[in-house]
């Protein structure tokens, strides 16, 4: 009414003002909605310039260089024609700004699963504990534990096994076996160390959230044993293993800056390599530290002495399983490997 109430050019501020309502529709309710508002505007303001193009009066108006008719024309059409401009620009502008503002959604989305991967790789290569020091410092990782209990385990006449297989055959054999072997590590809540050939190497005590580690190695060592002895499907080619088990201090950390490995190092480790390495296929085999740990829960053959290579006679306990539920048949003969030497 305000527009309509004198010409076009006189209240042409009513319609700059005007104009704001489909600006302020791009901004509140997007860019799409705001068409219909600028629509209207845009109708609006040539109906106002129809109407006083139809309602001036030549007659007894001063007859100007420029007809009035024409003056109201151009002035709605320039009018109109500069506001779809400024509409379309700020429409542009808003819609390049969405744009850009997904693609940073989509690319931060992105870089969220890359980082979730990278976690996730990481913790399968090194302990929970580990990976935050190392994400979190430049400084060499190494420490000292009073008191660790270590696992290897080692596939018996691997090489012989493997010679008559292609090489995808032994990775998928192996692949089954050692993942097998993983889930569980998981479920007795001990770290899988590393793999060494077809030596697997596990460690209990590297953190506070297992109290009882180092009967957790031994019911781990245990269902190793009878996982190849009865699942065929992981263990297709009937293989069999030796296992070794120490307890004692140990250090541990992380070597190199490229392909790193977080590994253990001490002589508590050298005993549970060595004495799984002169063991018998099938048999869990503790040293004395062990063997006192346990005595309580589980049930150990007659202890055997050993000769290892720089460390002369050592008595060895030769593991059977949890009291009140070994299965003796299963076992092999305690009396086999009494003492060997390491070659």
């Amino acid at each position: 009414m305000a527009q309509w109430s004198s010409d076009i050019i006189s209240s042409s501020g009513v319609l700059l003002w005007a104009l704001l309502a489909p600006i302020g529709a791009i901004l509140c309710i997007g860019v799409r909605q705001s068409i219909g508002w600028f629509a209207a505007w845009v109708i609006l303001t040539a109906i106002s310039g129809l109407a006083d193009w139809y309602l001036a009066d030549p007659i007894l108006a001063p007859k100007p260089i420029v007809p009035t008719r024409t003056t109201i024309v151009f002035f709605a059409l320039n009018f109109i024609a500069f506001s779809i401009i400024i509409f379309m620009l700020l429409r542009l502008s808003i819609g390049m700004n969405r744009k850009m503002h997904k693609s940073l959604e989509v690319a931060h989305q992105q870089i969220k699963i890359e980082q979730e991967r990278s976690e996730k790789l990481l913790l399968n290569i090194l302990p929970g504990s580990i990976a935050d020091r190392l994400r979190n410092s430049d400084k060499t990782i190494a420490d000292g534990f009073a008191d660790v209990t270590v696992m290897f385990a080692d596939i018996v006449n691997f090489t012989q096994v493997a010679a008559n297989m292609s090489p995808s055959q032994v990775f998928a054999m192996l692949n089954r076996i050692f993942s097998a072997f993983d889930e569980l590590a998981e479920q007795f809540g001990l770290e899988k160390i590393k793999t060494i050939g077809d030596a697997y190497m596990v460690a209990g005590g590297l953190s506070e959230d297992l109290t009882d580690y180092s009967a957790a190695v031994a019911d781990m060592a245990i269902a190793m044993r009878d996982l190849l002895r009865r699942d065929f499907a992981i263990n297709a080619s009937h293989l069999e293993v030796r296992i070794g088990i120490g307890t004692g201090p140990i250090v541990a950390g992380v070597l190199g800056k490229k392909k790193f490995i977080y590994d253990l190092w001490g002589d508590t480790v050298n005993i549970a390599s060595r004495i799984t390495s002169e063991g018998v296929p099938g048999m869990i085999q503790c040293d004395t530290m062990t063997y006192h740990r346990l005595a309580g829960n589980f049930e150990f053959h007659e202890p055997q002495t050993i000769y290892l290579k720089g460390k002369g006679n050592m008595t060895v306990y030769r593991l059977i399983g949890r009291k009140g539920a070994s299965d003796p048949d299963a076992l092999p003969n305690a009396d086999q490997g009494s003492s060997t030497a390491l070659s």
